[in-house]
């Protein structure tokens, strides 16, 4: 497929009646500080690529102009893209040495991200290390290449005929809308209206984007069509030949045109009345009229023409059966004829194109398509440019057509464009639908986009496999797209049938020994996703020998089986040396599920630093590819070790990165940690009502079926109700908690700690005996964990529930557990209960020097909420403050921490905002809210303002 790189005719008449339409875009695309867009809407032939032309001839514009015009017979993933950017050199034979994409730039950063979209020979190398590319991580980095473009001069976009434009490509063009808010970049478009739009989800929200104006262009005037007409005639027309002209044209300027042109070939004797109007008049009528004059080796050589849409004339000529010298005497013919653009080997209009393609027999154009397929794939083309023509047939025929399906798919994919990929690999499908190679492939590509028809292909890929080493291989693909589709019962289902058969028929060689690791791993990925197997899991591995954790598979098993027992509560002292050894090797390969199960169990047994060096490594490994999705749930994780670890300040940047990621960049909607995260920091700092906004956003089906997402959501529902004064609704959703943990088999008692929260609402609803009843419950649980944390909130909620001075010593013997581990928060409280306690008693220089205690700890921590509690029970202790209750950074909102965080460290802003997935607009909007909340001036303050906040690290 050929893209035109300019889209201005020779020949372009003289443009009249469109002044509004102008001033609307000039006011629109220059009006204001940038990132805009204008969509041309309309009918074909209407006049939008002249208004586009007449809008980038404006005069005095400094701005740097990139076209591309798209093309009917569609285009490999990106194609728009390296069209638009083809002219800077940026899609050469070895992009990375552009100085913009790292070859000599001191600070290429993200921009380098972009390559596999540039790549235009042959597929790219994929990731970095060796993984698939993240095709949200290819649109930031041509993110960052516009903006890089746009720092040197500012930048104007015009993509024609934007309803063919190839799928990857147009939602890059949408992701760039959404960021483009103070760029000097401005796109303009043009969309026909007439035809069925590919991806109209994608235009919607282009169009809905406040920073794009839509122009509808609608037919010429009469006196419009009279200037028109006066301007290419030697005679001025009348109005009864007006009249004429707009009852043929409709007032549409293509067809205008082509009224001009009939009435200048019939040579200038001829008259100028309504009666020289013939009937019939239009773009197809005008078309045969001269492809009825051409011989049959020249209107080849035309239909050719439609069906390649290609510059080069040998394969046109070959194409039409013919050789170069003649084909070039049909070209000139056609140009004569006013049929082509006189300057290439495209159509002056995609009318006329359609007109010839229409005037041949449906099978005499699918005969051509698999021929100019052939030709093409024969002399070496790339694969992608082969499969837009196979892509027209119904139907797959040959062998090397799904051979050149499945390269084309391979490149898409390595461009960070799986969903052209997987339409390759569907129409692959249909030379044979039960290929177990292809249908794998298949799915692996549509589990970015489609899940139930991955599910279901992988499903016919099973019923057909007979190898078990196959059958493994594809179990494990089932259940880690199971886990996207958030449903993996049947992946459970599946690794049990396929365990007994790994076992009895794999081999002792090393790599079956792996394959036969990996499936165990899997039973415990797919059963510990739901509550309604998590039993299951625990009877099957109740006697299971932990690997010694020697190679990647082990690792990886010796991680599940470690959050197995974590969740299960056994002793967390006899699970910590097993998970210390996965983490230790420092490898994150088979997804990072050996990792995280480990670090799940090192956290909630209090040994934080190697889970936090992990989940810091594997986020910068995730930015560093724009990888915004790993981004985030490595951010909700590390969020929820900083709370843990009683940092909220920390914690609040990194919560409200993961959801702004989800939220605001993916859009996912089913998302749930992100939220909870970000909601808990929320209710800390002393905003619950925002916390319910954060968590009503939450929109997962079935979450309460999940092993570790519904205790999550259920108790941060819990806090946000006590938060806002409603402790029987809070009380009610702690209940419900405890309960669904202990139907599932769920033993942990910190992983969600609904008693400790529960027994502090009964003492205050003055519920006593319904509380101890709940700590008797989970006391055993509490021993069996056995974590001085774990024993100090357990000492906490028996003494806030017990009276007189026996209450009073529980809750002394609680701050002397937490007192030095990482539970900072729990200590605070247990100081704040036990200060409480003794002013009731009567002792206020105890209870003085209790709250102060607390006040100091909530502080360090960031803890709004305990310390808006303490302040007042101090005072009405007798006492006052040692230090104000407040740190200046208190003020800074999650997105101004994040920011803040990274500046402090010395990240320039374009730094920050690649990281972040940011603009640096955003960035500079962000860091001058800092420096005005914290009364500074500048960087040099801001990282001894932040050191200032933290307490001693632990």
């Amino acid at each position: 497929m050929a893209l035109s790189p300019g889209l201005k005719a020779d020949d372009e008449p003289t443009l009249v009646g469109r002044d509004l339409e102008l001033t609307l875009i000039h006011e629109h695309l220059h009006g204001t500080d940038g990132g805009n867009a204008v969509l041309l809407r309309g009918p074909a032939g209407i006049g939008k690529t002249r208004l586009m032309t007449a809008t980038l001839d404006e005069p005095g514009t400094d701005a740097r102009v990139l076209t591309v015009k798209c093309q009917e017979s569609g285009g490999a993933a990106y194609e728009a893209v390296r069209g638009l950017f083809a002219p800077l050199g940026l899609t050469a034979d070895d992009p990375a040495r552009h100085p913009l994409l790292g070859g000599g730039a001191v600070a290429a950063g993200s921009a380098a991200l972009a390559l596999p979209a540039l790549t235009t020979d042959g597929a790219p190398d994929g990731a970095p290390d060796g993984g698939p590319v993240d095709a949200y991580g290819v649109m930031h980095g041509l993110y960052w290449l516009t903006n890089s473009l746009a720092a040197e001069r500012p930048l104007i976009l015009a993509v024609d005929d934007l309803q063919w434009c190839d799928e990857a490509s147009l939602r890059w063009l949408a992701f760039l809308l959404r960021r483009a808010e103070g760029l000097p970049v401005a796109l303009l478009l043009t969309l026909r209206t007439e035809v069925e739009h590919a991806h109209p989800d994608v235009l919607d929200e282009m169009t809905d984007s406040a920073s794009c104006l839509t122009v509808d262009v609608e037919p010429l005037t009469d006196d419009a069509v009279h200037d028109m007409l006066a301007a290419a005639l030697p005679v001025t027309p009348d109005a009864c030949f007006v009249a004429r002209c707009m009852e043929l044209t409709g007032g549409t300027p293509f067809l205008v045109q082509l009224v001009l042109r009939e009435l200048r070939e019939r040579g200038p004797d001829a008259g100028l009345d309504a009666d020289a109007l013939r009937d019939g008049l239009g773009h197809g009528a005008v078309a045969r009229f001269h492809l009825d004059r051409l011989g049959p080796e020249r209107l080849a050589v035309a239909t050719a023409l439609a069906v390649l849409e290609s510059d080069d004339i040998e394969s046109v000529a070959a194409l039409a059966g013919t050789t170069p010298g003649p084909a070039a005497g049909a070209v000139d013919a056609l140009c004569a004829a006013g049929l082509l653009r006189p300057d290439s080997l495209a159509y002056r209009h995609d009318l006329m194109r359609q007109a010839v393609l229409d005037a041949t027999p449906a099978e005499e154009r699918l005969a051509l398509r698999e021929r100019a397929a052939r030709l093409l794939n024969d002399s070496g083309c790339p694969s992608d440019q082969v499969a837009v023509q196979l892509m027209h047939l119904p139907e797959v025929p040959e062998p090397w057509m799904v051979t050149v399906l499945r390269s084309a798919a391979l490149g898409a994919e390595q461009r960070g464009a799986p969903a052209t990929a997987g339409q390759y690999l569907s129409r692959a499908l249909r030379h044979d639908l039960d290929d177990i190679e292809l249908l794998s492939a298949s799915a692996r590509v549509l589990a970015h986009s489609d899940h139930p028809t991955a599910l279901s292909r992988l499903e016919h890929a099973l019923s057909l496999v007979t190898d078990p080493r196959l059958r493994c291989r594809l179990v494990q693909q089932y259940v880690i797209t199971s886990l996207g589709a958030q449903n993996s019962l049947r992946a459970f289902e599946l690794v049990g049938e396929t365990l007994p058969l790994a076992e009895s028929e794999l081999g002792d060689s090393p790599d079956e020994q792996a394959l036969r690791t990996l499936m165990e791993a899997m039973a415990l990925v797919s059963g510990l996703d739901e509550k309604s197997t998590v039993r299951r899991v625990s009877e099957r591995f109740r006697d299971h020998v932990p690997p010694p954790g020697e190679t990647a598979e082990e690792r990886m098993l010796l991680g599940m089986l470690c959050a197995l027992g974590t969740l299960e509560g056994r002793p967390a002292a006899g699970l910590v040396p097993a998970a210390e050894r996965v983490l230790r090797f420092g490898d994150f390969s088979l997804g990072g599920w050996g990792a995280l199960g480990a670090s799940l169990t090192l956290y909630l047994a209090d040994v934080i630093e190697p889970v936090e060096s992990v989940l810091t490594a594997l986020l910068e490994h995730a930015q560093n590819r724009g990888q915004a999705w790993n981004s985030a749930l490595v951010s909700t994780t590390r969020a929820q070790v900083h709370m843990w670890a009683g940092n909220i300040a920390q914690a609040l940047a990194d919560a409200q990165l993961a959801f702004d990621l989800v939220h605001r960049d993916l859009r996912v909607k089913s998302a749930v940690g992100p939220h909870c995260t970000l909601a808990d920091v929320l209710v800390r700092r002393g905003d619950a009502v925002r916390a319910q906004e954060v968590l009503d956003l939450i929109r997962r089906p079935r979450v309460d079926q999940f092993a570790l997402e519904s205790h999550t959501y259920m108790m941060s529902r819990a806090r946000t109700r006590a938060a806002l004064g409603d402790p029987e609704g809070a009380l009610g959703h702690l209940l419900r908690c405890g309960d669904s943990l202990a139907e599932a088999g769920i033993g942990n008692p910190v992983l969600a700690p609904w008693w400790y929260d529960a027994a502090q609402l009964l003492a205050e609803l003055g519920r006593h005996g319904e509380g101890l009843d709940v700590v008797d419950r989970v006391a055993p649980a509490v021993r069996r964990w056995g974590t001085p944390r774990a024993r100090g909130m357990l000492a906490v909620a028996r003494g806030v529930l017990t009276t007189c001075d026996t209450g009073i010593d529980e809750l002394t013997e609680a701050t002397r557990l937490l007192d030095g581990t990482p539970g900072r928060l729990e200590h605070a409280h247990a100081e704040y209960l036990l200060g409480r306690r003794l002013l009731e008693r009567g002792d206020a220089e105890s209870a003085r020097e209790r709250l102060r205690r607390a006040i100091d700890i909530a502080v360090l921590c960031g803890d709004r909420l305990l310390i808006d509690r303490a302040v007042p029970a101090l005072g009405a202790a007798g006492g006052r403050l040692r230090r104000g209750t407040g740190s200046p950074t208190d003020a800074l909102s999650g997105s101004e921490r994040q920011v803040a965080e990274r500046a402090a460290g010395g990240a320039t802003n374009r730094e920050i905002a690649e990281a972040l997935f940011l603009t640096q607009r955003t960035v500079e909007f962000h860091l001058t809210s800092v420096y005005r909340k914290l009364g500074i001036r500048g960087r040099r303050e801001l990282a001894a303002v932040l050191a200032a906040e933290r307490g001693p690290a632990r």
